[in-house]
């Protein structure tokens, strides 16, 4: 028996999957300095998403872009796309910007170092305990 799935179906059963198991990973958020930042342990020194509430933009990590492409065969934009969804939905903000919602009106020299800032560095929290700056937990 042949199961035929549109692609809207097929967007929609990913973006189940991808909420899933980020729902699953109980990230502790935690706001520094108009920044939430989304971090599997307290203390962590690398966040996986980063969301900038000045501004609307979403950092995401090049490993967990590239887990779910991986695992799902997906484009990393179409992937960065659907956490940026997640983003919105657990924060109930705005999602203005991910790397393919695009950058405005930037020359093609900082278009490119900023695509690969965003996608290949790891999101590095501006509290370390060394340091001592103040942090919200929020969840």
């Amino acid at each position: 028996m042949k199961l035929i799935i549109t692609e809207n179906q097929k967007d929609k059963i990913i973006e189940k999957l991808i909420f899933k198991h980020l729902d699953n990973q109980n990230y502790n958020q935690i706001d520094i300095n108009d920044n939430i930042y989304f971090v599997k342990n307290i203390g962590d020194q690398y966040g996986d998403i980063r969301f900038d509430k000045s501004d609307g933009w979403c950092y995401i990590s090049y490993e967990l872009i590239s887990f779910f492409s991986s695992m799902m065969g997906i484009e990393l934009s179409d992937i960065e796309e659907v956490i940026g969804r997640w983003v919105e939905h657990v924060l109930q903000m705005e999602v203005k910007y991910t790397p393919k919602k695009g950058i405005k009106y930037l020359s093609s020299v900082e278009h490119t170092l900023q695509m690969r800032v965003k996608y290949t560095m790891s999101i590095p929290l501006t509290h370390t305990p060394l340091l001592n700056i103040p942090y919200n937990k929020i969840n």
